[in-house]
């Protein structure tokens, strides 16, 4: 195997969908070269969900279950309205740039390689303050802040859809489809998650089974949904519901107790986890019969990739509505229905579900192979030199 004979530093946090892009990038390094260990260095933040007291940011709590060497910077917000907490979040995000200014001065990295997310921006400009280059990658249909602002301290920007094209400059914006793990299409897995669908896979015909997921950190709107419809829902199909775990709300907790009022044939119907670990998603993925869930772009890009009916209510305050237009872009290749939020009730996501089930739709095998492309790393390493 070849060696890495450059230094690169990867940042991305703030969301799943940020988190597991960068992370996907080390994979797909570590699969070409024999010392990334040595040669990569990841920088995440501290900002844990808003509410949640001495908690940890997502892209800590997956790089703590990695040997990845990786520092921790204080990250901030750039927030469109106005309170105190606007205050500490702009002296964050001032505290995270120094301390990135200290990183990347020390670690004198070849490069920098962002894939979004507030903590990223410090990062970034520092890059550029200090001559280093920097490359972005963006995943959504639309546009974050974050990036908006990275890009124009970016060599070249990198898209997952080529709709992202028109929010950058043209001649450094390069369509390469999304980074994935290589997990994603093991043909057999070994965990928790892959025994459990081996089990569920008897009773598939009968019962087929759906998996219901708010994200990374969990949805208490579709939490709650689920809880609600239960037990007319486990009637007729086998769930498996990713709660996260929200400290406030305690979603797992509360449906966990409620799971065992059920009648025992009912309970063996509903699997309800905090999280699902990505060396088990594609497994998953591949013998569902359907997806109910949010769309950030990550999930929707997993979903066309294999080409996986889904039910999706996306977060509407998103900048942009930027999952709005992630669904629909599977909902225009006949894959998606798509539910907003302040219309789902228990009643409605269970007729939505029967009819996803008896009026199946034709679908563009073609055009989605032509969106969703598996080979983004190899583009990606051809355009930063590696």
């Amino acid at each position: 195997m070849a060696k890495l004979d450059k230094k690169i530093i990867i940042t991305g946090g703030g969301s799943g969908g940020h988190t597991h892009t960068a992370l996907s990038f080390v994979q797909y390094l570590e699969t070409r070269f024999s010392n990334t260990k040595e040669q990569i260095l990841y920088i995440g933040g501290n900002l844990a969900m808003e509410g949640e007291k001495d908690a940890k940011s997502i892209e800590q709590k997956l790089l703590e279950k990695t040997d990845l060497n990786y520092k921790i910077i204080r990250a901030g917000k750039l927030q469109r309205y106005f309170n105190l907490r606007t205050i500490v979040l702009i002296f964050r995000t001032i505290g995270g740039l120094i301390d990135s200014f200290k990183i990347i001065k020390k670690e004198k990295p070849d490069l920098i390689f962002s894939t979004g997310g507030y903590v990223t921006v410090p990062v970034c400009i520092a890059g550029w303050i200090l001559k280093t280059p920097v490359y972005i990658h963006e995943q959504t249909t639309s546009v974050g802040l974050a990036n908006k602002i990275s890009a124009k301290f970016a060599r070249k920007i990198f898209i997952t859809f080529p709709q992202s094209k028109k929010h950058f400059p043209k001649d450094k914006t390069i369509h390469t489809g999304n980074l994935v793990k290589k997990d994603l299409f093991k043909e057999k897995e070994t965990g928790e998650i892959t025994k459990l669908i081996e089990k569920m896979k008897k009773n598939k015909k009968e019962t087929p089974i759906i998996y219901i997921s708010g994200g990374s950190q969990g949805s208490h709107i579709l939490n709650t949904t689920v809880r609600e419809m239960m037990t007319y829902l486990l009637q007729y199909y086998q769930v498996i519901l990713q709660t996260g775990d929200n400290k406030i709300f305690k979603d797992y907790d509360n449906i966990s107790k409620d799971k065992q009022k059920l009648s025992t044939k009912i309970q063996n119907h509903f699997h309800i986890v905090k999280y699902i670990d990505s060396s088990e998603l594609g497994y998953l993925y591949k013998n569902i019969d359907l997806f109910v869930g949010r769309s950030g772009a990550s999930t929707i890009y997993e979903l066309g990739l294999f080409k996986k009916p889904c039910i999706l209510i996306p977060i509407p305050w998103t900048r942009k509505n930027e999952q709005q237009t992630n669904a629909e872009l599977l909902e225009k290749l006949n894959l998606a229905k798509i539910i907003p939020e302040g219309e789902l009730t228990p009643d409605k996501l269970f007729i939505e579900i029967n009819k996803m089930f008896k009026e199946k739709k034709k679908i563009d095998e073609e055009k989605i192979k032509k969106i969703f492309v598996k080979n983004a790393g190899d583009k990606i390493l051809e355009e930063i030199g590696v």
